[in-house]
């Protein structure tokens, strides 16, 4: 396993997502006014999500050594802060005896952005990536584990900042390793800076999203630690920062990829044998890279120098290696007469360094240029010679190095390798255009093509619309490790096996015909007769092959039953153009067909337009009605003073019923008629006495100043009757039921008690609630008792009074029908 600090080295394209999706979280609207650990374990959650799902089950105890607090600041204080802001969900597992053993967090805006399958940021993210971004925060901020059996973690270099502030510093922190360049310096924020701020404080700020002010102390603290380092100092001062732990990650792995492997024999090595019996052999471009004062390139990019500025007496340039004085005069040598040739001259080895890379084809006999540079891109490790398997390069080297060849003065032979008609340019100062790593498996069939674009640029434009198209595919297949990849690339390399043709221009090719989808039939998911989601054949495609072939049959069958005696030429002729007829037919009958569903779609709309204008017509009759209470004009009914005052009616009856309940004898209607006419007065007296809360005398203000009391009156009179009947007999003796079946078979513990008690609180409470409801139900039907009602009249009365009404034609018609009936 590498170090940790080893997981600082990221690709450009890799630092750019992760960095838009921790943007991405920091600036949900639900983080906004949140404190600095609550946005530190939303981006710990990102990094510990896993592919398929937004649910992160961790504990406490691993979340505070990430934040840097203390496990039960964390479980009292952070996590309740986390589910407050609403930027993550956190459910407690608790084991048999109610201790939280685990915290499962559901980080909603993962969630979101994965449900919509849009371009979001965090949809984006592949296995890959999560999985890198982990490492990035272990290398930063872990604290570090040795677990049995298994590789040790190494703690991050901000690991030690702990308690008071520790979540602002690792957040900064983090913020400023995923800006940093791979040098390790760190882009300051642009534009006009306040008085007395310096751009290294600015930047913090603009990170954090906080002023200046309260930047101020934390990029003093990370300077403290260690975390950050003023970038060169004395020129810009206290001006630009600098990540030192990224800057020696990227040093190692660039040592890394450049060092030559030494052959051993029998385990010792070939060059340490020879230490003592030969001179180093060493290679001018590596020398001149190894003293950088030599050739000084100003500015964070490359810089390409002129010829006046290559310095004439270097010995390894071009103009150095024409001096006659200088030992060697080409960077390959063959030796010398009279000693060992191979022992001084440099064997074949890696890659210079990416600013001024050597090639077999730039040395100073073959094109008169010391080296080229690839802009933006480094060099690769497999393109150190290239060049040299060229059947025509061996004889150019030889005369390079002495041999026959054009002598200083005579005409130059041109390089083989790299030329203005060569089908992919990899001359001195362009490279040949690499396929991205993320689009590999997915550009596979077409990756020997690749290198023919020949601009950069033309790449990453391209590149840009392939991932959108994989970006359309995993709506279709999901978000599995490579499914959209595969797809695609058995899309490519079905278009190529169909064409039969080379291609002239892969852009073209892919944007018209590689990258779009072929629809066979109706469905979204068929493209060329096979199922994007698994890859077999498309049914519906199937279906309609089947009905053609199927039609087919059945015109071949009345033909052969209409001509038995036809020829076979006759009867191709008559059968063809049968079938001809009967497709006509099917096409017309689709034409009408469609022409009656666009009518029907026309009347649907046709329907909602009306009904949309019935319903605007009905509002705006509504809303002309004037009161039913005060008559006020185009009050929709019920202007807001009389809808306030009916609603203050309510919760007054409500509140004058409980109190009635609990007071009077519901046997005696008289006495509780008395009562609610009493308590009622009173309730009303103290109702009508409220104020508006700014004072004015507006009735609407007044009417619902009157409404916010009834409420409170109601709610008060609620609470007192139901403490009462939680002291009642009833419930009294129902809590001491309760109590004594929960300490049934238990042990008289502390916590057993106050488990019962409990329990007995809950059942005091249902029965006061039960109570309550009863005396309330015994009121209404006392009342209702009350209400004289008027005496059915008997069936007596009702004959007599039908015997004396006269008959009419009418009457005598209806009872005529209805004995018929």
């Amino acid at each position: 396993m590498l170090p940790s600090n080893e997981h600082l080295v990221l690709m450009r394209s890799m630092r750019s997502a992760l960095l838009s999706a921790v943007r991405t979280v920091l600036d949900d609207p639900r983080l906004d006014g949140a404190c600095d650990s609550v946005r530190l374990t939303s981006v710990l959650l990102l990094a510990k999500a896993p592919v398929d799902s937004s649910h992160v089950i961790t504990m406490s105890r691993d979340l505070a050594g990430w934040l840097g607090y203390g496990v039960s600041h964390v479980a009292h204080t952070v996590v309740p802060r986390v589910r407050a802001s609403g930027i993550a969900t956190c459910v407690r597992a608790r084991d048999a005896a109610g201790w939280t053993h685990a915290l499962d967090f559901d980080l909603l805006p993962l969630k979101e952005a994965r449900s919509r399958q849009g371009l979001n940021p965090l949809s984006l993210l592949s296995k890959r990536d999560l999985a890198t971004f982990l490492r990035f925060c272990e290398a930063v901020l872990c604290p570090g584990w040795a677990p049995r059996d298994k590789p040790a973690t190494p703690a991050g270099f901000l690991a030690r900042r702990r308690g008071w502030g520790s979540a602002t510093d690792r957040l900064a922190m983090l913020l400023l390793a995923l800006n940093a360049r791979p040098d390790g310096r760190v882009p300051m924020a642009p534009g006009r800076l306040p008085k007395d701020t310096t751009r290294s404080e600015a930047t913090v700020a603009k990170l954090l999203g906080c002023s200046v002010e309260d930047a101020r102390p934390v990029l003093k603290r990370l300077l403290a630690l260690g975390g950050v380092a003023w970038d060169r100092p004395e020129r810009y001062g206290q001006d630009r920062l600098l990540v030192p732990a990224i800057q020696a990650a990227y040093r190692r792995s660039r040592a890394a990829s450049t060092a030559p492997a030494e052959p051993t024999v029998e385990g010792v090595s070939v060059s340490t044998a020879s230490e003592e019996t030969a001179p180093e052999a060493s290679c001018a471009g590596c020398a001149a890279h190894e003293r950088p004062d030599n050739l000084l390139l100003e500015g964070d990019g490359w810089a390409q120098l002129s010829f006046e500025d290559v310095p004439v007496e270097a010995a390894g340039s071009a103009c150095g290696d024409q001096n006659t004085e200088s030992e060697a005069s080409s960077q390959v040598d063959e030796g010398f007469d009279g000693g060992s040739g191979g022992a001084v001259c440099a064997d074949p080895h890696a890659a210079h360094p990416p600013v001024v890379t050597l090639s077999p084809s730039s040395a100073g006999a073959l094109d008169c240029f010391s080296g080229s540079a690839v802009l933006g891109e480094a060099p690769l490790p497999e393109r150190a010679g290239a060049d040299e398997d060229l059947p025509e390069m061996t004889g150019l080297l030889a005369g390079a190095a002495g041999g026959e060849g054009p002598l200083r003065g005579e005409q130059q032979i041109a390089s083989t390798g790299s030329g203005w008609g060569s089908p992919v340019r990899t001359g001195d100062f362009v490279g040949a255009v690499g396929v991205p790593e993320d689009l590999t498996v997915a550009l596979a069939p077409v990756a020997w093509l690749w290198a023919g674009l020949g601009r950069a640029s033309t790449g990453a434009w391209l590149a840009k619309t392939v991932r959108r198209e994989l970006v359309r595919l995993r709506s279709f297949v999901g978000h599995g490790e490579g499914v959209a990849e595969r797809r695609l690339a058995e899309r490519l390399k079905r278009r190529l096996d169909r064409q039969r043709a080379p291609v002239q221009d892969l852009a073209a090719w892919l944007i018209r015909r590689g990258l779009p989808q072929n629809n066979g039939c109706w469905s979204n998911l068929c493209d060329d007769g096979i199922r994007i989601d698994s890859g077999g054949t498309c049914p519906s495609c199937d279906c309609l092959v089947g009905d053609r072939r199927g039609l087919r049959q059945i015109v071949a069958t009345e033909v052969a039953a209409q001509h038995p005696h036809a020829t076979g030429g006759q009867w191709r002729g008559v059968y063809e153009e049968a079938l001809r007829a009967k497709f006509d037919y099917q096409s017309a009958m689709d034409a009408v067909r469609r022409e009656r569903a666009a009518e029907r779609q026309i009347a649907f709309y046709a329907a909602i337009e009306e009904q949309k204008t019935q319903l605007a017509e009905d509002k705006a009759r509504r809303a002309a009605r004037p009161c039913e209470d005060c008559g006020r004009a185009e009050a929709a009914g019920l202007c807001p003073v009389c809808s306030l005052r009916r609603s203050t009616k309510a919760l007054v009856d409500q509140a004058v019923d409980i109190a009635v309940a609990l007071r009077a004898d519901v046997d005696d209607p008289q006495a509780v008629a008395t009562l609610t006419a009493q308590v009622g007065q009173d309730t009303w007296a103290f109702i009508r006495g409220a104020v508006a809360s700014d004072g004015t005398a507006d009735p609407v203000c007044r009417a619902f100043a009157e409404k916010d009391l009834a409420q409170r009156v109601l709610e008060q009179r609620r609470q007192r009757a139901l403490e009462r009947l939680r002291e009642s007999g009833p419930a009294e003796a129902e809590a001491a039921h309760v109590r004594r079946m929960t300490l049934h078979g238990m042990f008289p513990t502390e916590k057993n008690r106050k488990r019962a008690e409990k329990a007995a609180a809950k059942a005091r409470e249902r029965v006061a609630q039960d109570l309550l409801r009863e005396f309330l139900g015994d009121l209404a039907r006392a009342r209702a008792a009350a209400v004289p009602r008027e005496r059915p009249q008997a069936w007596s009365e009702r004959c007599s009074d039908l015997a004396v009404r006269p008959l009419n034609e009418d009457t005598v018609a209806v009872g005529a029908g209805t004995g018929s009936v």
